[in-house]
Formats: C-alpha cells, structure tokens, sequence
C-alpha cells in the first residue's frame, strides 16, 4: 500500500513543474507581444529619412600672361657677376616685387614662358628667335608662380636642343610646367595634383608655331594643337581629377576681340569637360566669359615685354575659387569668385622694368593712367559674373 502513495506524490511534483513552465511561457509571450507592440514606433524615431551633411573644398587660383623676354629685359636684369659655368648671372627680382604680394594668397599662380629657356651655353637671344636665361624661370618661382606654360609659337625657336635643355631645367623646378616634354612617356604621364582635397591636372597646347615644324616622330616636344589628340589627352584624365583646365596658346596678334578659331576651340573644349580655359598669344587682353559652366579667358596679355605701344603694355591679372560640394554620393565643382584687373609694363627707355598693378599706379609711372585703365577695363568681360578691379 505504500508504493502507490510514492506515485501520488511524485505526479504532484510533475504537474507543479508543468504549470510553472506554462506560466513562464505565458509570461514570455506577453513581454515578447509587448516589445513587438513597442518596437515599430522606437524604429520610426530613430531611423527616420536624413539628408547627408555636405562637404565643402576650395583652393584659389590666379593667372597672368605671356614672360616674354625681348633683349632689353634680361640686359636690364644682367649682373656683373659669373657664375661656376662662366656666364653672367640675371636677376629679375625687383620687376615683380609689385606682384609678388598681389598674388601670394592664392594656392595655385599660372603664368607663360612665352619664350624658351634653352641654355645660355647656344646664346641668348631676342626676336625672332627667343632664347631667355634661366633666371628668368628662376625669379618667377621666387615670384610665387607653381603653373607654367611651355607650349607657344616660340618653343620650336632655338631647336630640339635647346627644347630638352628647357624641360630638364623645368623637372628640376618645385612647379608643375606642362606643353613640351622630353619623350613620348613623359607626355603621357599627366600629372596629377591635389590642392585642399580637390584633384586638378592642367593641359597646355599651341596652335601657332611661327612656320616651324616639330622634328618628325617627335611630336612630344611641343603639345600642336589637333582636335583628336586633344580630345585622347582629355579623356585619358578627364575622370581621374575634380577640375581640369587647359592652357590655350591661340588667337591672332594684337586684336582685342577672339576670332572665330578661338570661339571654335572653346566650345570643342567646353563640350570635352575642360573647366578653365587659359588663353594667351595675341599679346593684347582679350574678354572672359563663360561657355555654361566653361570659364574662358581669352587672352591674358603680356605680363611683361619690352613691345611699344599701350596695348601691348597692358596686361590682365585672373583670380578665381574652385569649389567643390560633395553630398552623399553626389560631387559637384564649381568656378566661382572670378575678378580680374590690369597691370602695367613700366620702364624707363627700357631699364628699371616693372611689372606694376594699374592701382598702384601715379603719373610719374604712366600719365593719365586713370583714364587708361577705365578704356581697357572694358575689354575685360561683359558677364556681371566677372568683378572688374579688385587689387587694393
């Protein structure tokens, strides 16, 4: 009779332990009920739609025209000095001390070695074959200059020799020149920089070349301008960098207005992505204006010479902003902030030469120079996008 007592009391225990777990379970189905009730409005808060926070960059740039070096600039700059190749030694300093704080807060400073520095060991020389002293190239960078273009009507003027001679001199320069290589490797090997997160290359082409021809199967020593070439060169850089711009060597001599090859040229290189085209040759200062989102100089001037003439001796300064906006997966660039003024070739009966900026200007340098500058002030833009005046 006893054994069935030890069943009786070994049930009871089962079923205390079975309405305990179907009442943990119950439990546990209504925390769980409760959390899943909860859970969507807690998801809505804090996973909302956002708008990503855009990313601002922007480097400054500004611009000049042609370096070129007629005989009565670099006799000025002679020293008495030699140096260890036997030479004399130039020195070009003091022309552009008016410049160099002008153009020292910008990143990036362009200018065109319109003539060639080929070795003072072939000779120098004026027009119309230019050969320039390396103290030209020397005192611009001591200027504050880092972007130089090599490619214009005067590169073929002294030969290959003097060509090779002028880009050895360049890659040893902290400065980014581009227009006429050495072989076909270093042409293709666009440079690539950045400048405060935003990637650039720049492109320099001559569509002049003074009757000369460039030596057969060397093409690479002066960039002519040809539209399929030009159009291979893009492309190959065109999606490896932010901003692209492109140093044109064009036009026709001492006209104001751009001819219809430039018009041309612009809207070619417009329709190719180019940002910025740089223009110079006519030795005059030619509009800007934009091609949509194309900022085009037309012709810069000379920024310093020894040719007579007021036009001549007028030049144009460009600063601008490249801005970049990246929000999300989405980059946009932008030119903005585009100004312009002049600068005056000063001499006296070609010593004492300077490059001086139309504000800084008295009579005792140029008279009337006011009213000078409000006639060529107008050759600048008509785009109200482009301020006109802007050196203090």
């Amino acid at each position: 009779m006893r054994k069935p007592q030890f069943i009786r009391k070994d049930n009871k225990k089962k079923v205390f332990f079975l309405s305990m777990t179907i009442l943990l379970l119950l439990l546990l189905n209504v925390f769980l009920s409760f959390y899943v009730w909860l859970r969507p409005r807690y998801v809505s808060y804090e996973v909302g739609p956002r708008n990503p926070i855009p990313i601002h960059k922007k480097f400054s740039m500004i611009a000049v025209g042609d370096a070129l070096i007629h005989d009565g600039i670099y006799k000025d700059a002679k020293t008495s000095q030699k140096g260890e190749d036997g030479y004399p030694i130039y020195d070009f300093k003091n022309m552009f001390m008016e410049i160099k704080d002008v153009i020292a807060p910008y990143d990036l400073k362009f200018y065109n070695q319109e003539t060639i520095i080929g070795g003072k060991n072939i000779g120098l020389s004026s027009y119309p074959t230019f050969n320039s002293p390396d103290e030209i190239g020397l005192d611009l960078i001591h200027t504050g200059f880092n972007l130089v273009n090599l490619a214009t009507n005067h590169t073929l003027d002294r030969g290959e020799k003097a060509i090779l001679y002028s880009r050895n001199f360049w890659k040893k320069q902290d400065v980014l020149a581009v227009g006429s290589y050495d072989s076909k490797l270093d042409h293709d090997n666009v440079v690539i920089q950045e400048e405060n997160g935003i990637k650039y290359a720049i492109l320099g082409y001559t569509t002049v070349t003074n009757g000369l021809k460039v030596p057969l199967g060397k093409d690479y020593l002066l960039n002519v301008y040809e539209e399929e070439k030009v159009r291979a060169d893009i492309e190959r850089v065109r999606d490896q960098v932010d901003v692209l711009f492109v140093s044109m060597h064009w036009g026709v001599e001492y006209t104001h207005e751009p001819v219809a090859s430039q018009k041309e040229i612009a809207s070619y290189l417009a329709s190719l992505g180019v940002d910025v085209i740089i223009g110079h040759h006519p030795h005059v200062i030619e509009p800007i204006e934009y091609i949509e989102n194309t900022l085009v100089i037309y012709s810069l001037g000379n920024f310093i010479s020894a040719q007579e003439g007021t036009m001549k001796r007028v030049g144009m300064i460009v600063a601008f902003d490249v801005e970049k906006e990246i929000k999300g997966s989405e980059k946009k660039v932008n030119i903005t902030n585009v100004k312009a003024d002049l600068l005056w070739t000063h001499h006296e009966r070609y010593k004492n030469f300077k490059v001086i900026p139309f504000p800084h200007l008295t009579d005792k340098e140029l008279k009337n120079h006011a009213s000078i500058y409000e006639t060529y002030k107008k050759y600048v833009s008509k785009d109200n996008r482009v301020q006109v005046g802007f050196i203090k």
